[in-house]
């Protein structure tokens, strides 16, 4: 490898940050609000690592790969630039990557494609821009894939503190940041084969003020989201944490103050499972009510890799002796719904369950969505709806997610997009269908 020797003074990063030009955490967070430098920062230091150390190859992460080019790139391009190093540097569009004369170098790899980051050779380090858009699964096949022994292994993060679920469940939060304060320096005390393990991480906390280069336009601009949307204020302003707003909810007259409370099963009543069958993995929904007051969700299912057999097998383990009513989609029925043995989902449902045909209560079609919601919203107004918050959770996030387009239609064309998936919402669509069209009636 060629030496590099380049001089970068400390003045150069803001001061909000400078306690982490020598960091040894093993994973740095970097989050807060708009506009305070944290992305920059982060690309400057690693600027800086990969000029000075001696081994240094970097993943550059966000959801999507083609959004990497306009962020963490185009960022650390500018940087180069800005300090004068075009000379070190070679910039690659296709495939995206940075090259530097010493052999160290960044690469791009999106979390929609999971193979390409696992096919990365000995990278020492990544960086997650829009680190709140990943899931578990993305963050664990980077983490995994951080294996090397030519030098120490760290991670950074920038980001905007809100989620598509309640904050309090969400891994991000939960694993990192949950009593803690807002900035800090924290570790897990891990035993391993006898052996004492200290993992460390730090938090680090910023806004606008923290960056002496916002100008006053973009302060104003923050400030008045106060007034405009005191969420987005929240989020962007202050960079506290909170949950992304639905401006254009389907399910409208879902109230989480209301609706959200704990039920129990009750084997004395009839039980509905509710079924969807978009895609894999199956999704299912027990429900119990009296047809008129109250409808209470026990909880919603959606088993890793499961299929119709075992979703049956779950719900016979879990509620044994129960009365079963069965609902849901009705493509279930059709010639194109065949699984095993020729047999169509509510075939396999009636015999998995040992029901009768009397219990299988599914439309020809599915209801309309543009009426639908005029049920759906009804139902959530005049019934006494009761969602359980632990064991319904995907239900939760779909009443409060699912956006209704211009022509009433569900928002559900992209199945990346969790917010678009809506198979939960879809089985509310219809036991509310097939069970309470009556309150429509209802003066």
């Amino acid at each position: 490898m060629n030496e590099v020797e380049v001089q970068i003074p400390a003045r150069v990063y803001l001061p909000k940050y400078q306690h982490l030009i020598n960091s040894d955490a093993d994973i740095n967070f970097l989050y807060g609000g708009r506009d305070s430098g944290k992305s920059h920062f982060i690309a400057q230091k690693l600027i800086r690592d990969c000029l000075k150390n001696s081994y240094f190859r970097c993943i550059l992460i966000k959801k999507t790969y083609n959004s990497i080019k306009e962020s963490q790139w185009q960022t650390l391009k500018d940087i180069v630039e800005a300090w004068g190093l075009e000379s070190l540097f070679t910039f690659k569009i296709n495939p995206l990557a940075i090259d530097c004369v010493n052999g160290n170098r960044f690469i791009a790899r999106g979390c929609d494609d999971p193979q390409s980051i696992k096919s990365v050779k000995d990278p020492s380090t990544s960086w997650y821009e829009e680190g709140n858009q990943l899931t578990m699964d993305d963050f664990i096949t980077v983490t995994t894939t951080l294996r090397t022994n030519k030098a120490k292994i760290q991670q950074w993060f920038s980001f905007n503190p809100e989620c598509d679920e309640d904050f309090d469940d969400f891994w991000l939060y939960k694993t990192f940041f949950k009593d803690k304060g807002l900035s800090g320096n924290h570790e897990w005390n891990l035993k391993v084969l006898d052996e004492q393990i200290t993992f460390k991480y730090t938090a680090t906390h910023s806004t606008y003020h923290d960056n002496r280069f916002c100008s006053s336009e973009r302060k104003v601009f923050l400030e008045q989201l106060q007034d405009i949307d005191p969420y987005y204020y929240q989020v962007y302003t202050l960079g506290i944490w909170g949950r992304r707003e639905n401006n254009s909810p389907f399910f409208f007259a879902f109230d989480r103050d209301k609706h959200i409370k704990p039920t129990a099963h009750n084997k004395s009543l009839e039980t509905i499972a509710a079924f969807d069958f978009n895609r894999s993995p199956m999704s299912c929904q027990v429900w119990q009510t009296d047809y008129s007051t109250f409808l209470n969700c026990i909880e919603a299912i959606k088993l890793p890799d499961s299929d119709i057999y075992k979703t049956c097998d779950y719900l016979t383990e879990h509620y044994p002796g129960v009365l079963w009513v069965v609902t849901g989609d009705a493509t279930g029925r059709a010639s194109s719904a065949l699984v095993k043995d020729n047999l169509n989902y509510y075939k396999v449902i009636k015999a998995k369950l040992n029901l009768g045909d009397r219990q299988i209560k599914v439309p020809t079609i599915n209801p309309n969505i543009q009426e639908n919601k005029v049920l759906c919203n009804a139902v959530l107004q005049r019934v006494n709806v009761a969602i359980d918050p632990v064991n319904c959770k995907a239900l939760i996030f779909d009443l409060t997610n699912v956006r209704v387009n211009a022509d009433g239609t569900l928002e559900k064309k992209n199945r990346k997009d969790p917010t678009q998936q809506a198979d939960h919402a879809d089985i509310f669509r219809y036991v509310c269908n097939q069970f309470f069209k009556h309150i429509l009636k209802m003066s």
